[in-house]
């Protein structure tokens, strides 16, 4: 795994809110993406995960599915919905991968779908390539 090659946004780290609940998965990802220096907030729920999105302005939201209380895909509409975000770009992460799964995060608004479990590599290539967008 190649470290601090992150690319930017403007000449800033590209920032990222990551959202899962399940905690010992989120603090190693926030480590593996800190470490590649991206500019990355956690949030442990979709409503967690609204309340900072605001101020926080993320580039790409990668966000488990299966969460507890609001789902993935029930947060990503109403992030969508939210006009003080602006642009950003969203990576659906679920231990689903087939067709109809990948359509369903398509329809709730995510750029991209990755299964679970997740190859870092091909993350940080989805990461870098839809930021540039």
């Amino acid at each position: 795994m190649t470290e601090n090659t992150a690319r930017s946004v403007g000449g800033d780290p590209i920032r990222i809110l990551l959202v899962d609940d399940h905690n010992d998965l989120l603090a190693m990802l926030r480590l593996v993406l800190s470490r590649r220096s991206y500019d990355v907030v956690t949030a442990s729920s979709g409503k967690e995960a609204l309340a900072v999105a605001g101020d926080f302005s993320p580039d790409v939201v990668v966000s488990d599915l299966g969460m507890p209380g609001m789902n993935g895909l029930e947060m990503m509409a109403q992030m969508r919905a939210m006009s003080q975000l602006g642009a950003f770009k969203s990576i659906a992460l679920s231990g689903f991968g087939d067709a109809a799964d990948e359509a369903s995060t398509q329809a709730a608004g995510f750029d991209a779908h990755l299964a679970k479990p997740v190859d870092f590599e091909n993350l940080f290539a989805t990461i870098d390539k839809l930021a540039q967008k």
